[in-house]
């Protein structure tokens, strides 16, 4: 074990001042900093981060209004702004009040705007600017029921392809109507809470009964594609990033620990002293294994640390997951290029062949998937092909990497449509299991 160890050591030491994997690591850290601030600025400068919801009523003649802003879930936030009135048919916008909501209630607001003005406009249009973003909301009047209905589409918290809207109700009085419900397809899907707000999650025609009336408010479509956060996309970009650069680094470290030392001979010279072949083979790939997964794991910290400046921050899951991703490519391409090793003629030979593989597996191996597509006949945009084409990606380190981290993103569905996390469990272990028995197996028959 004293001379395992010591083997490991020398190794890990040596590459750990390699200026190639230095190189390589740096040139990975300075992409993550570098595109971090521009995505954090095109999220924060796109879609709009809230919701208003505005039901007026009446209050001895004037217009009084209950006020709701919420986040694009349907949660009530606590945030200040102003607001306008708008009338409908001739866009005349008056300024009704600043105003500060709560996460807990509505807030209710009040002006000198006789409250017949809002009941006679065919549409009533509010607009509240809020940290600097202007949002705006419909208000439907049913006027034969004497009720304010606001509403304002949303998606689901835990899955963003899943539509859904929030509801906020009053009468004229100013009172939550008793006995009124919101149907989804003509199933119920709730009543309003103790202030009138009410959101549910599905798609069809959205609904609504009360006493014995009922009226149609809106349809609910599938969203196309999958609306994502900041945090999904830099762990997407650190996936692919890292699907690009351990594998090189690792195809290095493995080359200078173990496949050009077998190739140029001095491997053999440490075989010649007392010492199971075992022993230096293992202490040399667990040497080269342990410096990338120092140097990624450093460039993993110090990437969150500089997110945390922007306010995104991971969860303990995407973090675990960026590291297995670190850890499994980094072992399976130093085993690969210890593999390339026994075959090598030259010492230039395990490098190329290294070089070869890194290439065939990020490049090439894509190709199989569009064949399968072509050949099954299935539409290349269709979710049919997107499952063939993850299926096939299970028999590539690379893809099964990305994988890893894809598992940790809440909106990740398409991402690995078709492929299940027990998949992804056993394709690692059998690209790790096979990899080491035919590295063993090499070792022993060039013995």
């Amino acid at each position: 074990m004293r001379k395992f160890l010591t083997i490991v050591k020398r190794e890990t030491w040596r590459e750990i001042k390699s200026l190639k994997i230095i190189v390589i690591a740096v040139i990975m850290l300075a992409i993550i900093l570098g595109t971090i601030p521009l995505i954090s600025s095109s999220f924060q400068s796109s879609s709009p981060q809230f919701g208003l919801l505005v039901a007026p009523f009446n209050n001895n003649g004037s217009m009084a209004m209950k006020l709701l802003v919420i986040d694009n879930t349907g949660s009530p936030v606590s945030i200040s702004g102003n607001l306008s009135y708008i009338y409908y048919n001739n866009d005349t916008r008056v300024f009704i009040s600043n105003f500060k909501t709560s996460s807990s209630s509505t807030i209710t607001i009040y002006s000198d705007i006789p409250f017949s003005n809002y009941v006679n406009q065919p549409r009533n249009f509010f607009e509240a600017s809020v940290s600097g973003i202007n949002i705006s909301t419909f208000i439907f009047i049913d006027v034969s029921d004497s009720l304010s209905i606001s509403y304002w589409d949303i998606v689901s918290p835990s899955n963003s392809s899943l539509p859904g809207i929030a509801i906020l109700v009053t009468s004229f009085d100013g009172k939550v109507p008793s006995n009124f419900s919101i149907y989804i397809n003509n199933t119920l899907a709730g009543i309003p809470n103790n202030f009138g707000y009410f959101r549910a999650y599905g798609t069809g025609n959205v609904t609504y009964k009360y006493m014995n009336t009922s009226g149609f408010i809106k349809f609910l479509s599938p969203i196309k594609g999958i609306s994502i956060t900041v945090e999904e996309v830099i762990t997407s970009l650190s996936s692919s990033l890292i699907s690009l650069f351990v594998p090189i680094a690792a195809i290095i470290a493995g080359y200078d620990a173990f496949a050009k030392e077998k190739v140029s001979g001095a491997l053999d010279i440490i075989l010649s002293r007392p010492l199971k072949r075992e022993t230096v083979y293992w202490g040399k790939i667990l040497g080269a294994f342990i410096p990338i997964f120092i140097y990624f794991t450093i460039i993993s910290l110090l990437s969150l640390l500089f997110l945390m400046h922007y306010g995104i921050f991971f969860t303990p899951l995407e973090i675990l997951s960026l590291v297995a991703s670190v850890s499994f490519l980094t072992f399976v391409f130093i085993i690969l290029e210890g593999i390339s090793g026994f075959f090598g003629r030259s010492v230039a030979t395990p490098i190329i062949w290294g070089i070869v593989i890194w290439i065939f597996f990020n490049m090439i191996y894509s190709i199989f998937s569009l064949v399968v597509i072509f050949i099954s006949g299935t539409n290349i945009l269709s979710t049919g092909a997107v499952k063939i084409e993850n299926i096939i990606g299970l028999g590539n380190p690379i893809d099964i990497a990305r994988y890893i981290t894809y598992f940790s993103i809440p909106n990740s569905q398409i991402l690995i449509y078709g492929v299940s996390f027990a998949d992804t469990v056993i394709a690692s272990l059998a690209w790790i299991i096979v990899t080491v028995l035919i590295f063993i197996y090499l070792s022993k028959k060039f013995e």
